[in-house]
C-alpha cells in the first residue's frame, strides 16, 4: 500500500492466457482488416480463425468459468472486458456471413454490407484491449490514450506481416504492397512505442518505475531482445535489404515476419508485466533526530 507493487493477476500463471488472448485479438483483427484492403479471402479466414479459435479460447480459459463468462454479453456497459466478448462474438458472426457471401456471391450487396460490419468489429477486437488497460486508473503505466493506438498499430503490423506470408504462399496478395505496408507500420510502431514510454516515465513515480523495469530492470531481456531487436531492428534491416537490393529472399522475408510476431508478443508481455499499482498511502516522511 505504500510502495511500488507490480500487478500479477493479468500476466502470471493463468494470466498468461490473457497475454495470448490480447495479442491474438490484435493479430487476427489486424490481418482481417489488411485482407479486406487486399480483398483476399484466405487472409480473412485466417484472421477470423485466429480471433475466434485462439483469442476466444484463451480468454475463456483465463476467465475460468466460461458458462458464467458468457453472461457478460448481456451487460456490455459494465466493463471493457464485457464489451470485448461482445465484439468477438459479433465479429465471429459477421465475419462468417461475409466470407460465405464472398465465396458464393462475390460482388453482391450482402457481401458489401457484411464486409463493413465485420471490418468494424475486427477493428474493435484489435483495439479494445488497449481500452481495457487504459481504464485501470490505479495502474499509471496503462493509463494512457496511446495504448489503444499502440495496440491497433501493432495488430495491423502483424496483419501486413502475415499478408507477406500469404503472398509468398501464392495466396493472391501483391508482395510489394504487403512489404510497403509492413515498412510504414514498423516505423509508426517504433515512434509510438518511444512516445508511450517517454510519457509514462514523465507522468509520475510509479510510471517511471514501470519504464525502468523494462529498460534496466528484470524485464531488460524481454524489452531489448524481444521488442527492440526482434520486433524493430531485425525487421528494419530486412526491409532495408529489400529496398536497396530490389528483392529479398523468401527465407529472409519469413524471418522478418517471425521477428515482427515475436516482437508483438514481447510488447504485450512487457506492457502487462510492467503494470504496477500506485501506492494507496503516502510514505511517512523520515524524521532525523539529533543525538541527546
Amino acid at each position: 500500500m505504500v510502495s511500488y507493487t507490480r500487478q500479477s493477476e493479468w500476466i502470471d500463471r493463468r494470466g498468461l492466457f490473457l497475454w495470448v488472448a490480447f495479442y491474438a485479438g490484435g493479430l487476427g483483427g489486424g490481418l482481417y482488416l489488411v485482407s479486406l484492403f487486399f480483398n483476399n479471402l484466405w487472409g480473412m479466414f485466417i484472421g477470423w480463425l485466429i480471433v475466434v479459435a485462439i483469442k476466444g479460447t484463451a480468454h475463456l480459459v483465463f476467465l475460468g468459468r466460461p458458462l458464467r463468462a458468457w453472461r457478460m454479453v448481456r451487460r456490455p456497459h459494465s466493463s471493457w472486458i464485457a464489451r470485448g466478448i461482445t465484439f468477438v462474438l459479433l465479429f465471429g458472426l459477421f465475419g462468417a456471413i461475409q466470407m460465405a457471401y464472398s465465396y458464393w456471391s462475390p460482388g453482391s450487396g450482402g457481401e458489401t454490407v457484411f464486409k463493413v460490419l465485420a471490418g468494424i468489429m475486427a477493428f474493435c477486437v484489435a483495439i479494445y484491449t488497449g481500452f481495457v488497460l487504459n481504464s485501470m486508473k490505479a495502474v499509471p503505466f496503462w493509463n494512457s490514450w496511446l495504448l489503444p493506438v499502440l495496440f491497433i498499430l501493432c495488430g495491423i503490423l502483424g496483419g501486413f506481416g502475415l499478408s507477406v506470408v500469404i503472398s509468398l504462399s501464392g495466396g493472391g496478395i501483391n508482395l510489394h504492397d504487403a512489404e510497403t505496408g509492413s515498412r510504414w507500420l514498423l516505423v509508426a510502431n517504433a515512434v509510438v512505442i518511444f512516445i508511450y514510454l517517454w510519457t509514462a516515465a514523465h507522468r509520475d513515480e510509479t510510471g517511471r518505475k514501470s519504464v525502468a523495469q523494462q529498460l534496466h530492470g528484470e524485464m531488460t531481456g524481454m524489452f531489448w531482445g524481444g521488442i527492440v531487436l526482434l520486433g524493430i531492428v531485425i525487421p528494419a534491416v530486412i526491409a532495408l535489404v529489400s529496398v536497396f537490393t530490389g528483392e529479398a529472399t523468401s527465407a529472409l522475408l519469413l524471418t522478418g515476419v517471425a521477428c515482427e510476431i515475436a516482437g508483438g508478443l514481447a510488447l504485450r508481455y512487457c506492457v502487462l508485466k510492467a503494470g504496477a499499482y500506485k501506492p494507496l498511502v503516502a510514505k511517512p516522511a523520515t524524521v532525523s533526530q539529533a543525538p541527546a
